[in-house]
């Protein structure tokens, strides 16, 4: 973990517990869109129009032309985050069962986490066919007193073609200090806006060019390919080179085996060219120990950091790593 950022253990939990938590978020997917559906303005107008039975038969003819398993499954530029509450059916056993499989407490330490810190993020992320593949990322910049990491338990095999996470092995430590994090920080947020190709729109400086122009290279390499425009990202504006990142690890993976990975770890989602989706349950622990005078203080809000790719509800922020995962550090 200290050396390269993260640690992956083979055949930590059943597959069968895999295959049952991956047929439970997609059809909790399913079910979200089928209500979302029926909220549109559209199937209201359709409902007082008597014309119900028309758009049903509409919306199944273009369903029936996917994949059985993505019927009724989109997402933002072919990638969708289903939420899952820490009682689901079998996630606190397979995750406790990968956790212990990773090395447990020595795992977490590695990590710099204690007893006291806090699931922050629990869903199931779904990479579509399709989707295309996104730029190197931290979630969170690094900051000297937060602690992060991220327990990853893929729910079927993933490989180079379904889009399995790619890696940039790195010291943690060494990446926090490769470059003026705050200044970075300060430049992607401020209440700034992006354009498509992750540049400040105000922003016509060279560099601003240069990021604008390795996005529409992006972008022209994803049509060609048939894939999903590339999300927005601030990331998209700096050059491998610039981030300092060195060669790329396709992390393929079994239906059981599990990652541990430090949030101060490069990474990316790779392009899903197959006609699968690719099912990625996740848990992210944090812990936030702000500098006083002589002591610190945690805290389930300190413990949030500064992710926001997906938050859990606060009522269900109540689980710390020694609870959830059974670790005694």
């Amino acid at each position: 973990m200290q050396a390269r950022g993260f640690i992956v253990g083979k055949t930590a939990v059943a597959p069968s517990a895999c295959a049952s938590i991956r047929t439970n978020a997609l059809a909790q997917a399913r079910a979200q869109a089928v209500e979302e559906r029926r909220r549109r303005p559209i199937a209201v107008l359709a409902r007082a129009l008597g014309l119900t039975a028309r758009l049903e038969a509409r919306e199944a003819a273009a369903e029936s032309c996917k994949p059985h398993e993505q019927r009724g499954i989109t997402g933002p530029h072919g990638r969708l985050l289903i939420p899952v509450s820490p009682d689901t059916p079998f996630v606190a056993s397979a995750l406790r069962a990968a956790f212990q499989g990773l090395g447990g407490e020595a795992a977490a330490r590695q990590a710099g986490l204690t007893p006291a810190a806090w699931l922050v993020e629990l869903a199931v992320l779904v990479a579509l066919p399709g989707a295309a593949e996104q730029p190197p990322h931290l979630d969170v910049l690094p900051r000297d007193a937060l602690s992060m990491a991220t327990l990853f338990l893929p729910l079927q095999e993933t490989t180079a073609a379904n889009g399995a996470t790619v890696l940039y092995p790195a010291p943690p430590s060494e990446v926090a200090a490769r470059c003026d994090w705050d200044a970075m920080q300060r430049g992607a947020g401020g209440g700034r806006t992006f354009s498509a190709d992750g540049t400040d729109t105000a922003d016509d400086t060279v560099g601003a060019a240069e990021a604008r122009m390795r996005a529409e290279f992006a972008e022209d390499a994803a049509a060609s390919a048939g894939l999903s425009m590339p999300v927005s990202s601030p990331w998209t504006r700096f050059s491998k080179p610039a981030l300092g990142l060195g060669a790329p690890l396709s992390m393929a993976l079994k239906a059981g085996d599990a990652l541990w990975m430090d949030y101060r770890c490069f990474h990316h989602g790779g392009a899903n060219r197959s006609d699968e989706l690719r099912a990625v349950l996740y848990a992210t622990f944090s812990e936030d120990r702000e500098e006083g005078e002589g002591a610190e203080t945690m805290d389930a809000e300190a413990g949030h950091g500064d992710h926001t790719s997906f938050s859990m509800a606060p009522r269900e922020q109540c689980h710390c790593l020694s609870k959830y995962l059974g670790a005694r550090l």
